[in-house]
Protein backbone atom coordinates (compact mmCIF):
# COMPACT_ATOMS: atom_id res chain seq x y z
CA UNK A 1 0.00 0.00 0.00
CA UNK A 2 1.35 3.40 -0.89
CA UNK A 3 2.28 5.42 2.20
CA UNK A 4 -0.30 8.14 2.70
CA UNK A 5 -0.20 8.51 6.44
CA UNK A 6 1.07 11.70 7.93
CA UNK A 7 4.50 11.20 9.45
CA UNK A 8 3.26 12.31 12.79
CA UNK A 9 1.72 8.92 13.46
CA UNK A 10 3.59 6.49 13.65
CA UNK A 11 2.54 6.06 14.11
CA UNK A 12 4.40 3.51 16.45
CA UNK A 13 6.62 3.42 13.95
CA UNK A 14 9.92 4.69 12.55
CA UNK A 15 9.52 8.42 12.42
CA UNK A 16 12.26 11.00 12.38
CA UNK A 17 13.30 9.97 15.88
CA UNK A 18 14.69 6.54 16.66
CA UNK A 19 13.13 4.25 19.20
CA UNK A 20 15.53 4.90 22.07
CA UNK A 21 15.75 8.60 21.35
CA UNK A 22 13.23 11.34 20.82
CA UNK A 23 10.66 9.18 19.07
CA UNK A 24 7.67 10.51 17.21
CA UNK A 25 5.41 9.45 20.03
CA UNK A 26 6.49 11.97 22.68
CA UNK A 27 6.29 15.25 20.92
CA UNK A 28 2.82 14.41 19.69
CA UNK A 29 1.48 14.37 23.23
CA UNK A 30 3.39 17.51 24.08
CA UNK A 31 1.87 19.55 21.28
CA UNK A 32 -1.62 18.33 22.10
CA UNK A 33 -0.98 19.20 25.74
CA UNK A 34 0.20 22.65 24.73
CA UNK A 35 -3.24 23.22 23.30
CA UNK A 36 -5.25 21.40 25.94
CA UNK A 37 -3.35 22.11 29.15
CA UNK A 38 -3.45 18.40 29.96
CA UNK A 39 -0.94 16.82 32.37
CA UNK A 40 2.54 16.63 30.93
CA UNK A 41 5.18 14.05 30.23
CA UNK A 42 5.52 10.90 32.24
CA UNK A 43 7.76 11.07 35.27
CA UNK A 44 10.81 8.96 36.05
CA UNK A 45 10.19 5.24 35.75
CA UNK A 46 8.07 5.62 32.66
CA UNK A 47 9.40 5.71 29.12
CA UNK A 48 9.42 9.12 27.49
CA UNK A 49 8.14 7.90 24.18
CA UNK A 50 5.74 10.01 22.18
CA UNK A 51 4.90 9.84 18.40
CA UNK A 52 5.88 13.01 16.57
CA UNK A 53 4.98 15.02 13.56
CA UNK A 54 7.21 14.82 10.55
CA UNK A 55 5.60 15.46 7.20
CA UNK A 56 2.21 16.49 8.45
CA UNK A 57 0.95 16.87 12.03
CA UNK A 58 -0.43 15.30 15.12
CA UNK A 59 -2.81 12.42 14.76
CA UNK A 60 -4.89 11.98 17.86
CA UNK A 61 -5.07 8.31 18.67
CA UNK A 62 -8.51 8.95 20.03
CA UNK A 63 -10.67 6.13 21.20
CA UNK A 64 -7.99 3.46 20.87
CA UNK A 65 -9.24 0.21 22.31
CA UNK A 66 -12.79 1.44 22.86
CA UNK A 67 -15.56 -0.93 21.89
CA UNK A 68 -17.42 0.75 19.06
CA UNK A 69 -20.25 -0.05 16.70
CA UNK A 70 -21.52 2.45 14.19
CA UNK A 71 -22.62 3.01 10.62
CA UNK A 72 -19.94 2.18 8.09
CA UNK A 73 -18.49 3.77 5.02
CA UNK A 74 -21.06 2.12 2.82
CA UNK A 75 -23.90 2.49 5.29
CA UNK A 76 -23.14 -1.00 6.66
CA UNK A 77 -22.32 -1.87 10.25
CA UNK A 78 -18.59 -1.91 11.04
CA UNK A 79 -16.80 -2.39 14.30
CA UNK A 80 -13.63 -1.44 16.08
CA UNK A 81 -12.81 -2.81 19.47
CA UNK A 82 -12.57 -6.26 20.98
CA UNK A 83 -12.71 -8.98 18.32
CA UNK A 84 -14.74 -12.06 19.21
CA UNK A 85 -14.43 -15.11 16.98
CA UNK A 86 -17.21 -17.56 16.29
CA UNK A 87 -17.04 -20.90 18.03
CA UNK A 88 -18.00 -23.62 15.56
CA UNK A 89 -16.42 -26.44 13.64
CA UNK A 90 -14.00 -24.73 11.23
CA UNK A 91 -13.30 -25.69 7.63
CA UNK A 92 -9.51 -26.08 7.61
CA UNK A 93 -9.13 -26.69 3.90
CA UNK A 94 -7.55 -24.01 1.74
CA UNK A 95 -10.98 -23.07 0.44
CA UNK A 96 -12.42 -22.92 3.94
CA UNK A 97 -9.59 -20.80 5.33
CA UNK A 98 -9.86 -18.48 2.36
CA UNK A 99 -13.59 -18.13 3.00
CA UNK A 100 -12.89 -17.25 6.65
CA UNK A 101 -10.41 -14.56 5.56
CA UNK A 102 -12.88 -13.14 3.04
CA UNK A 103 -15.61 -13.00 5.70
CA UNK A 104 -13.37 -11.07 8.08
CA UNK A 105 -12.38 -8.69 5.31
CA UNK A 106 -16.00 -8.08 4.39
CA UNK A 107 -16.87 -7.39 8.02
CA UNK A 108 -13.95 -5.02 8.61
CA UNK A 109 -13.53 -3.28 5.26
CA UNK A 110 -16.94 -3.58 3.68
CA UNK A 111 -15.51 -5.25 0.55
CA UNK A 112 -13.32 -8.12 -0.55
CA UNK A 113 -10.08 -7.79 -2.49
CA UNK A 114 -8.76 -10.39 -4.96
CA UNK A 115 -6.64 -13.18 -3.43
CA UNK A 116 -3.08 -13.26 -4.76
CA UNK A 117 -1.56 -15.97 -2.55
CA UNK A 118 -2.28 -18.55 0.14
CA UNK A 119 0.76 -19.93 1.94
CA UNK A 120 0.66 -22.63 4.59
CA UNK A 121 3.41 -22.26 7.18
CA UNK A 122 3.43 -25.76 8.62
CA UNK A 123 6.15 -25.08 11.19
CA UNK A 124 3.94 -22.64 13.09
CA UNK A 125 0.57 -24.13 12.04
CA UNK A 126 -0.61 -20.99 10.27
CA UNK A 127 -1.70 -19.94 6.84
CA UNK A 128 -0.90 -16.53 5.37
CA UNK A 129 -3.44 -15.21 2.90
CA UNK A 130 -2.66 -12.12 0.85
CA UNK A 131 -5.25 -9.98 -0.94
CA UNK A 132 -4.36 -7.19 -3.32
CA UNK A 133 -6.08 -4.45 -5.27
CA UNK A 134 -3.59 -2.25 -7.08
CA UNK A 135 -1.33 -0.69 -4.46
CA UNK A 136 -3.56 -1.81 -1.58
CA UNK A 137 -2.50 -5.06 0.06
CA UNK A 138 -4.13 -6.97 2.90
CA UNK A 139 -2.68 -9.89 4.83
CA UNK A 140 -4.46 -12.27 7.22
CA UNK A 141 -3.03 -15.16 9.25
CA UNK A 142 -5.13 -18.05 10.50
CA UNK A 143 -4.26 -20.96 12.76
CA UNK A 144 -4.57 -24.11 10.63
CA UNK A 145 -5.37 -26.40 13.58
CA UNK A 146 -8.39 -24.59 15.02
CA UNK A 147 -9.25 -22.03 12.34
CA UNK A 148 -8.65 -19.05 14.65
CA UNK A 149 -7.69 -15.75 13.04
CA UNK A 150 -4.44 -14.65 14.70
CA UNK A 151 -3.55 -11.45 12.87
CA UNK A 152 -4.49 -9.12 10.06
CA UNK A 153 -3.38 -5.91 8.43
CA UNK A 154 -5.94 -4.85 5.84
CA UNK A 155 -6.05 -1.79 3.58
CA UNK A 156 -8.58 -0.65 1.03
CA UNK A 157 -9.56 2.38 -1.04
CA UNK A 158 -13.09 3.70 -1.56
CA UNK A 159 -13.91 6.02 -4.45
CA UNK A 160 -16.17 8.95 -3.68
CA UNK A 161 -19.35 7.15 -4.79
CA UNK A 162 -18.84 4.40 -2.19
CA UNK A 163 -18.34 6.69 0.82
CA UNK A 164 -21.19 7.22 3.23
CA UNK A 165 -22.30 10.88 2.70
CA UNK A 166 -23.00 11.13 6.42
CA UNK A 167 -19.31 10.56 7.15
CA UNK A 168 -18.33 13.34 4.76
CA UNK A 169 -20.87 15.74 6.23
CA UNK A 170 -19.70 14.97 9.75
CA UNK A 171 -16.07 15.51 8.79
CA UNK A 172 -16.81 18.88 7.21
CA UNK A 173 -18.75 19.96 10.32
CA UNK A 174 -15.78 18.99 12.49
CA UNK A 175 -13.49 21.06 10.31
CA UNK A 176 -15.76 24.06 10.64
CA UNK A 177 -16.00 23.59 14.41
CA UNK A 178 -12.20 23.54 14.60
CA UNK A 179 -11.88 26.86 12.81
CA UNK A 180 -11.30 25.86 9.18
CA UNK A 181 -13.12 28.23 6.84
CA UNK A 182 -12.05 26.88 3.45
CA UNK A 183 -13.61 24.24 1.25
CA UNK A 184 -12.77 20.55 1.55
CA UNK A 185 -13.51 18.46 -1.52
CA UNK A 186 -13.44 14.74 -0.73
CA UNK A 187 -11.98 12.61 -3.54
CA UNK A 188 -11.69 9.23 -1.84
CA UNK A 189 -11.16 7.33 1.38
CA UNK A 190 -8.47 4.98 2.60
CA UNK A 191 -9.31 2.53 5.34
CA UNK A 192 -6.97 0.28 7.29
CA UNK A 193 -7.74 -2.29 9.97
CA UNK A 194 -5.27 -4.07 12.24
CA UNK A 195 -5.67 -6.91 14.72
CA UNK A 196 -3.28 -9.16 16.63
CA UNK A 197 -4.26 -12.01 18.91
CA UNK A 198 -0.80 -12.03 20.53
CA UNK A 199 -0.48 -8.36 21.49
CA UNK A 200 -4.14 -7.66 22.17
CA UNK A 201 -7.61 -8.61 21.06
CA UNK A 202 -8.60 -5.19 19.84
CA UNK A 203 -9.34 -4.13 16.30
CA UNK A 204 -7.73 -0.83 15.36
CA UNK A 205 -9.16 1.07 12.43
CA UNK A 206 -7.90 4.17 10.66
CA UNK A 207 -9.94 6.06 8.08
CA UNK A 208 -8.51 8.86 5.97
CA UNK A 209 -10.77 11.08 3.91
CA UNK A 210 -8.59 12.33 1.07
CA UNK A 211 -9.25 15.65 -0.58
CA UNK A 212 -7.72 18.26 -2.83
CA UNK A 213 -7.09 20.41 0.23
CA UNK A 214 -5.59 17.74 2.49
CA UNK A 215 -6.83 14.87 4.63
CA UNK A 216 -9.17 14.19 7.54
CA UNK A 217 -8.37 11.36 9.96
CA UNK A 218 -10.57 9.06 12.02
CA UNK A 219 -9.30 6.59 14.61
CA UNK A 220 -11.60 3.73 15.54
CA UNK A 221 -14.47 5.66 13.99
CA UNK A 222 -13.79 8.79 16.04
CA UNK A 223 -12.76 12.09 14.44
CA UNK A 224 -9.08 12.67 15.21
CA UNK A 225 -8.03 15.75 13.27
CA UNK A 226 -7.14 17.10 9.87
CA UNK A 227 -4.10 18.13 7.88
CA UNK A 228 -4.65 20.98 5.42
CA UNK A 229 -2.13 21.74 2.69
CA UNK A 230 -0.95 25.35 2.56
CA UNK A 231 0.73 27.18 -0.29
CA UNK A 232 3.69 29.33 0.59
CA UNK A 233 1.69 32.46 -0.25
CA UNK A 234 -0.88 31.44 2.38
CA UNK A 235 1.57 32.08 5.22
CA UNK A 236 3.35 35.33 5.96
CA UNK A 237 7.02 35.93 5.28
CA UNK A 238 7.34 36.43 9.04
CA UNK A 239 6.36 32.79 9.58
CA UNK A 240 8.97 31.57 7.09
CA UNK A 241 11.69 33.73 8.59
CA UNK A 242 10.82 32.71 12.14
CA UNK A 243 10.94 29.05 11.15
CA UNK A 244 14.31 29.47 9.41
CA UNK A 245 15.74 31.22 12.47
CA UNK A 246 14.52 28.42 14.73
CA UNK A 247 16.31 25.81 12.66
CA UNK A 248 19.52 27.85 12.57
CA UNK A 249 19.49 28.04 16.35
CA UNK A 250 19.43 24.28 16.42
CA UNK A 251 21.88 23.40 13.66
CA UNK A 252 23.77 26.50 12.55
CA UNK A 253 23.71 28.14 9.15
CA UNK A 254 23.02 25.09 7.00
CA UNK A 255 19.97 25.58 4.82
CA UNK A 256 17.44 23.07 3.51
CA UNK A 257 14.70 23.33 0.94
CA UNK A 258 11.29 24.18 2.43
CA UNK A 259 9.39 21.21 1.04
CA UNK A 260 5.94 21.46 2.58
CA UNK A 261 3.71 23.68 4.73
CA UNK A 262 0.60 22.25 6.34
CA UNK A 263 -1.92 23.20 8.97
CA UNK A 264 -2.88 20.63 11.58
CA UNK A 265 -6.07 21.20 13.48
CA UNK A 266 -8.46 19.43 15.81
CA UNK A 267 -10.59 20.31 18.82
CA UNK A 268 -7.68 21.34 21.05
CA UNK A 269 -4.88 22.35 18.73
CA UNK A 270 -4.22 24.39 15.62
CA UNK A 271 -0.67 24.52 14.31
CA UNK A 272 1.47 25.27 11.27
CA UNK A 273 3.98 22.58 10.29
CA UNK A 274 6.92 23.46 8.07
CA UNK A 275 8.84 20.52 6.65
CA UNK A 276 12.34 20.88 5.20
CA UNK A 277 14.18 18.51 2.88
CA UNK A 278 13.81 16.98 -0.56
CA UNK A 279 10.59 15.11 0.17
CA UNK A 280 8.07 14.35 2.93
CA UNK A 281 10.75 12.35 4.74
CA UNK A 282 13.04 15.36 5.07
CA UNK A 283 14.97 15.67 8.33
CA UNK A 284 13.79 19.02 9.64
CA UNK A 285 10.48 20.19 11.04
CA UNK A 286 9.27 23.36 12.72
CA UNK A 287 5.86 23.59 14.35
CA UNK A 288 4.26 26.78 15.59
CA UNK A 289 0.90 27.92 16.89
CA UNK A 290 -1.36 28.85 14.00
CA UNK A 291 -2.75 32.00 15.59
CA UNK A 292 0.21 33.39 17.56
CA UNK A 293 3.12 31.90 15.55
CA UNK A 294 4.70 30.85 18.84
CA UNK A 295 7.34 28.17 18.25
CA UNK A 296 6.24 24.86 19.77
CA UNK A 297 8.73 22.41 18.31
CA UNK A 298 11.90 22.37 16.25
CA UNK A 299 13.89 19.36 15.08
CA UNK A 300 16.68 18.42 12.72
CA UNK A 301 16.99 14.69 12.65
CA UNK A 302 20.16 14.82 10.56
CA UNK A 303 21.91 15.74 13.83
CA UNK A 304 20.85 12.43 15.34
CA UNK A 305 23.69 9.90 15.48
CA UNK A 306 22.63 6.37 14.59
CA UNK A 307 23.20 3.73 17.20
CA UNK A 308 25.60 0.94 16.39
CA UNK A 309 24.24 -2.50 15.58
CA UNK A 310 27.07 -3.92 17.67
CA UNK A 311 25.55 -4.51 21.11
CA UNK A 312 28.79 -3.66 22.91
CA UNK A 313 29.24 -0.36 21.07
CA UNK A 314 25.53 0.36 21.45
CA UNK A 315 25.82 -0.13 25.19
CA UNK A 316 28.81 2.16 25.34
CA UNK A 317 26.88 4.83 23.45
CA UNK A 318 23.96 4.59 25.86
CA UNK A 319 26.25 4.71 28.88
CA UNK A 320 27.98 7.79 27.50
CA UNK A 321 24.65 9.54 26.99
CA UNK A 322 23.27 8.61 30.40
CA UNK A 323 26.37 9.79 32.23
CA UNK A 324 26.49 13.22 30.57
CA UNK A 325 26.47 15.98 33.17
CA UNK A 326 23.01 17.50 33.62
CA UNK A 327 24.40 20.97 34.28
CA UNK A 328 26.40 20.92 31.05
CA UNK A 329 23.40 19.67 29.11
CA UNK A 330 21.25 22.40 30.61
CA UNK A 331 23.82 25.04 29.73
CA UNK A 332 24.01 23.80 26.12
CA UNK A 333 20.24 23.59 25.84
CA UNK A 334 19.84 27.11 27.21
CA UNK A 335 21.80 28.58 24.30
CA UNK A 336 19.04 27.32 22.02
CA UNK A 337 15.95 27.33 24.24
CA UNK A 338 16.34 30.83 25.67
CA UNK A 339 16.22 32.49 22.28
CA UNK A 340 13.89 29.94 20.71
CA UNK A 341 11.21 30.16 23.38
CA UNK A 342 12.01 33.45 25.14
CA UNK A 343 12.77 31.84 28.51
CA UNK A 344 15.63 31.45 31.04
CA UNK A 345 16.36 27.74 31.00
CA UNK A 346 18.96 28.14 33.75
CA UNK A 347 16.05 28.79 36.15
CA UNK A 348 14.45 25.48 35.20
CA UNK A 349 14.97 22.15 36.98
CA UNK A 350 15.79 18.81 35.41
CA UNK A 351 12.82 16.61 36.30
CA UNK A 352 13.44 13.64 34.06
CA UNK A 353 16.26 12.15 32.05
CA UNK A 354 16.29 9.10 29.84
CA UNK A 355 18.69 7.92 27.15
CA UNK A 356 19.01 10.91 24.84
CA UNK A 357 16.03 12.75 26.34
CA UNK A 358 15.89 15.38 29.06
CA UNK A 359 12.96 17.30 30.54
CA UNK A 360 13.26 20.73 32.18
CA UNK A 361 10.51 22.34 34.26
CA UNK A 362 10.07 25.99 35.25
CA UNK A 363 9.93 26.96 38.97
CA UNK A 364 6.17 27.54 38.71
CA UNK A 365 5.62 24.26 36.89
CA UNK A 366 3.69 25.93 34.09
CA UNK A 367 6.37 25.53 31.42
CA UNK A 368 8.42 22.53 30.35
CA UNK A 369 11.13 22.05 27.76
CA UNK A 370 11.52 18.56 26.37
CA UNK A 371 14.76 18.06 24.46
CA UNK A 372 16.57 15.31 22.59
CA UNK A 373 20.35 15.07 22.18
CA UNK A 374 22.85 12.72 20.56
CA UNK A 375 25.86 10.99 22.08
CA UNK A 376 28.01 14.05 21.42
CA UNK A 377 25.68 16.16 23.56
CA UNK A 378 24.31 17.99 20.52
CA UNK A 379 20.58 18.80 20.72
CA UNK A 380 18.53 17.90 17.67
CA UNK A 381 14.97 18.48 18.88
CA UNK A 382 13.16 20.71 21.38
CA UNK A 383 9.53 21.03 22.36
CA UNK A 384 7.99 23.61 24.63
CA UNK A 385 4.98 22.64 26.68
CA UNK A 386 2.88 25.20 28.50
CA UNK A 387 0.54 23.79 31.12
CA UNK A 388 -2.52 25.47 32.59
CA UNK A 389 -4.27 24.78 35.90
Amino acid sequence: MKEREPKWYEEARNGPFRESRFTEAAADKVIMQVRSGAPGLERAGNKLRLSFIAAAIILLLAGAGVLLQQQGLLGEGRQAGVFYQEVKTPDLTDAGLRKTAERIMQEQLGKKLPVVSLERMERINEVRIVFEDGEYTSTLRINTEIGQVTEWNMNVFYPLKEIDPQLINEAVVNLRDNGYEGNFTVTGLERSSQYSLVSNREVRTHDVLLGKEGRIDYENGIYAGATINLNRNEVSEEVIQKSDRALKLLRGEREDHLYQITRGLAAKWDVIILKYGEDENGPSTVIMDYATHEILHVQDNSLHIEESYDSKIHGEQDTKILTMDNAKLQSSAAVIADELFGIRLEDYTVVNKMIGNILFESPSGDSRIYAAYNDEGVFYAMVRQITTP
